[in-house]
């Protein structure tokens, strides 16, 4: 069955699937995969039915995976406040405090809102009307939100960072260790 896209009627009716709340999962995690793509590092997603650890995902880097959940929305701007704030399930929090590795919550912020406006197709070239941005959650304090600084974006080089940060993950008081 099709489903209208956009509000545009008739304009994707023949070939949407997907309903909007589905759209924008898959394109959280399509921005993801082309961030690690740019940096050269792989992205392996949790199966639909396997999301247990409220990770949507693995970057894989070489010493170990970090873990990442992805939330899509086009309830926040791009420009503007110098946060956003997602409501967490307590379920998600306790997943990520036992993960022996970082996990971390990337907000994409589709602006505008609007399905068919979220690539802009330009004769040079296909632009994202999009912007991630994160923030380390194994560590997260209690509270029921997560405070998403709009200074971290997702980018190459967050990958650098995170790099490092698995890796430090496996010092000896975690049992763990890097061979030298």
């Amino acid at each position: 069955m099709a489903i209208m896209v956009g509000g545009e009627s008739g304009r994707w009716t023949s070939v949407a699937t997907l309903d909007a709340n589905r759209s924008k999962s898959r394109f959280g995690v399509a921005y993801v995969r082309a961030v690690c793509s740019q940096a050269g590092v792989g992205f392996q997603e949790t199966s639909p039915d396997e999301d247990v650890l409220a990770v949507d995902g693995c970057v894989e880097f070489e010493i170990a995976a970090a873990r990442v959940q992805v939330k899509c929305t086009g309830q926040f701007r791009l420009r503007g406040g110098s946060t956003a704030t997602w409501p967490i399930d307590e379920a998600w929090r306790q997943h990520w405090k036992r993960s022996g590795v970082p996990v971390y919550f990337v907000l994409v912020i589709v602006d505008p809102d609007d399905q068919t406006s979220w690539l802009h197709h330009q004769d040079e070239a296909t632009l994202h009307r999009a912007a991630a941005f994160w923030v380390r959650v194994d560590t997260l304090p209690d509270g029921r939100n997560i405070k998403v600084p709009k200074t971290q974006r997702l980018t190459a080089e967050t990958l650098r960072l995170w790099s490092r940060e698995v890796e430090a993950s496996f010092d000896g008081a975690r049992g763990g260790g890097v061979v030298a």
